[in-house]
């Protein structure tokens, strides 16, 4: 399985990007993050709901799957994908700026993910320093976010945002250190420890009646999810709802994720799902193959849509449609950039 796709992965992956774009949608064409549509007015409407109450915790996922993906990759040192998260941060630091002021400029992901990337980086390939690692990872976000939050009148502002984010409600700013920083080092020493396994390892084989009984507990944990009603992404925002969430919150949401990781190492699991062409089509998109790039070409495209913003408000269909276009726009962006890339790669490998 080494060298095959994680297909249960992919099909986490895809998900979590829909409601991603799905938020940097509405970001960008209202330059807000609080949801305003009903139900009865569009897909967005209907969708905010379920996306929030169920998949709000998608940029993490995204973050999690694809620094396990990265550890558990062969390659040691990816420069384009170096490249693509600094390009992205300069971006945004300019996107964010206000007169050249750097008072100005906020801690935001693409800062996370550089950092992210430096620090696994440096991460010995011992498994049992990458176990224990993993351990630390696990205590930190079992701290009470508030607790985090306490160390705020000892930091400066900047380095607040950086090492615990900012939780006001009108400003609030996502992506800070701790515990933040364990979710994208937990990803990457999973992946590295399962790259270390044989593959006879129980890792990939599983046990008897293990992919029944994780089902059977995920369902109960989906089922008992709780919800926060003194909340309302109406009027608090995304980031909020989310990066204020209790403990159970968060963990009743994350332990459904790495049971579907779990599933997803089992070579059982993954045979099954090649069966299916639908399976193999969607880990065979852009987005999921290529999905550093997508994600750049995506916040490059979405900008524009706040041209519309007065329109969507009066025509809320219109924002479904583009939203849809965006996806499949960056889809064929990035597959043409790849294609275009691979010709010049062999020109150059030619001498020509």
């Amino acid at each position: 399985m080494k060298n095959q796709r994680f297909y249960a992965l992919d099909l986490l992956r895809t998900c979590a990007i829909i409601v991603v774009s799905f938020y940097h949608m509405w970001e960008s064409s209202f330059g807000e993050n609080k949801m305003i549509f009903k139900a009865t007015e569009s897909v967005f409407g209907l969708l905010t709901p379920f996306f929030l109450d169920y998949w709000g915790y998608s940029g993490l996922i995204l973050a999690l799957v694809s620094f396990f993906l990265i550890g558990y990759s062969a390659t040691k040192f990816n420069w384009r994908r170096y490249l693509l998260v600094f390009i992205g941060l300069v971006g945004m630091i300019i996107h964010d700026q206000a007169g050249f002021d750097v008072q100005t400029w906020n801690w935001n992901l693409y800062a996370y993910l550089l950092f992210s990337l430096l620090f696994v980086q440096i991460l010995p390939k011992n498994r049992n320093i990458l176990f224990s690692v993993s351990l630390i990872c696990l205590v930190s976000l079992l701290i009470p976010i508030e607790q985090y939050q306490t160390l705020k009148p000892h930091l400066s502002s900047s380095l607040a945002q950086i090492m615990i984010g900012d939780l006001d409600i009108d400003t609030t700013i996502g992506w800070g250190l701790l515990p933040w920083l364990a979710i994208p080092t937990l990803g990457f020493c999973i992946g590295r420890l399962l790259r270390s396994m044989p593959q006879d390892s129980w890792v990939f084989k599983g046990f008897k009646f293990e992919i029944p009984a994780l089902l059977t507990l995920a369902t109960m944990l989906i089922v008992a999810f709780p919800f926060n009603p003194d909340i309302s992404i109406s009027t608090t925002g995304f980031y909020y709802y989310v990066f204020s969430g209790s403990l159970w919150f968060f963990w009743s949401r994350f332990l459904v994720v790495f049971i579907w990781i779990r599933l997803a190492c089992k070579n059982s699991v993954n045979e099954y799902l090649s069966k299916f062409k639908w399976v193999r089509w969607i880990s065979d998109l852009a987005w999921n193959k290529y999905f550093g790039l997508c994600y750049f070409i995506q916040l490059l495209i979405v900008p524009l849509a706040a041209e519309w913003s007065q329109t969507f408000r009066t025509q809320p269909l219109l924002m479904d449609i583009t939203w849809l276009g965006i996806l499949i726009g960056t889809e064929l962006i990035a597959r043409s950039l790849v294609v275009q890339a691979k010709l010049a790669s062999n020109k150059l490998a030619r001498g020509i």
